[in-house]
């Protein structure tokens, strides 16, 4: 079975204002990509790998050529690193393939059959199983369960998953003065479960500006609302405890075994369990900076499978009903719609 990456070119160009910072006209024979101009929200590249395959990499250094032929330069070295230790450890692959939509499609379809074959058992002691009309009546009941079941499972996928989107925080945070953010999604081609790493390009300044004005303003009019809603963006985290590192001399007479340890044994390391908040109190900017990074991730995946809430108008996109990342933030991270939108 093959298991090289793959990649995929990205779309094409949109318009960009041509005084953009950072960009300027290229002399001719370039290489292609170089010169045209880009618009935020465009696919840059897309990575493909086998989920099934191990060992697993991304194949960083041909998104790199990439991204140069769009005149980014962007050295995989200061990414490679969290990427793939965000998204290649083998506990976060077995979830991605675990709840990725075949898995999800096979869960619903053997709901519907046990419950079903439960809800016609259960009708034949008041003698309605062999009536065409109780049949009738067990199978719309079994429907209707199951559809409500995959309604919550779309509902569930449309939250900030902490287990894929929010693991990429830190490579986004940072890419972003690249103006390149990552998100991943998983698909399904042939028999093999493949995640996809998507590249895309974002000028995220007036959104920084944005949502540093906002939390500027919310932290003098509703900082107790600002305060609630930074509490909720939170991940657990365990983390390696030494067992005699914080203990005097007394403490650790009354813990010694009275029996030795024996040659072949091993103990567990010990581990503990603590709150990690997701964006820490700080200046407006650099808070605005971190919203950006942990859902960064969140947005494009939202972006690229045609997901995102449908906005009246937007800010800093080319599409009028195209929420940018900084109305996802205010409206669904900041606002009301705050917990529905983060999952653990």
């Amino acid at each position: 079975m093959a298991c090289e990456p793959q990649m995929d070119p990205g779309g094409a160009a949109g318009p960009l204002p041509t005084s953009s910072p950072g960009w300027s006209p290229l002399p001719a024979g370039s290489p292609p990509g170089w010169g045209q101009e880009l618009r935020s929200g465009q696919v840059l590249t897309v990575l493909r790998i086998d989920n099934t395959c191990a060992p697993i990499s991304f194949d960083l250094g041909a998104a790199e050529e990439q991204l140069q032929t769009w005149g980014i330069q962007v050295p995989a070295d200061q990414y490679r690193s969290l990427a793939e230790s965000a998204l290649l450890e083998p506990q976060v692959r077995r979830y991605i393939i675990y709840n990725s939509r075949p898995m999800r499609l096979a869960f619903a379809v053997v709901f519907y059959v046990v419950v079903w074959a439960n809800i016609y058992s259960t009708s034949q002691m008041f003698a309605l199983g062999n009536h065409w009309a109780g049949v009738l009546l067990v199978t719309l009941a079994a429907t209707s369960l199951t559809l409500t079941l995959v309604l919550i499972f779309e509902r569930h996928q449309r939250k900030a998953n902490t287990n894929t989107d929010l693991r990429l925080a830190a490579v986004n945070g940072a890419l972003l003065r690249h103006r390149v953010l990552l998100g991943v999604t998983d698909t399904v081609e042939g028999c093999q479960s493949v995640i996809q790493l998507w590249f895309v390009y974002f000028d995220l300044e007036t959104c920084v500006q944005f949502l540093s004005d906002h939390i500027r303003e919310m932290k003098m009019r509703q900082e107790s609302l600002l305060r609630s809603r930074l509490s909720q963006l939170c991940v657990v985290m365990e983390t390696g405890v030494s067992p005699t590192a914080d203990e005097g001399p007394e403490n650790l007479l009354e813990e010694t075994p009275l029996l030795p340890d024996r040659p072949g044994s091993t103990e567990k390391p010990l581990l503990q369990t603590e709150l990690r908040q997701l964006v820490p109190e700080a200046e407006p900017e650099e808070m605005a900076q971190q919203l950006l990074a942990v859902f960064g991730g969140y947005y494009i995946r939202l972006l690229v499978t045609s997901q995102l809430p449908q906005a009246l108008g937007t800010r800093h996109m080319d599409s009028p009903r195209i929420p940018c990342p900084c109305q996802l933030i205010e409206a669904y991270i900041l606002g009301t719609g705050c917990c529905p939108f983060l999952t653990r």
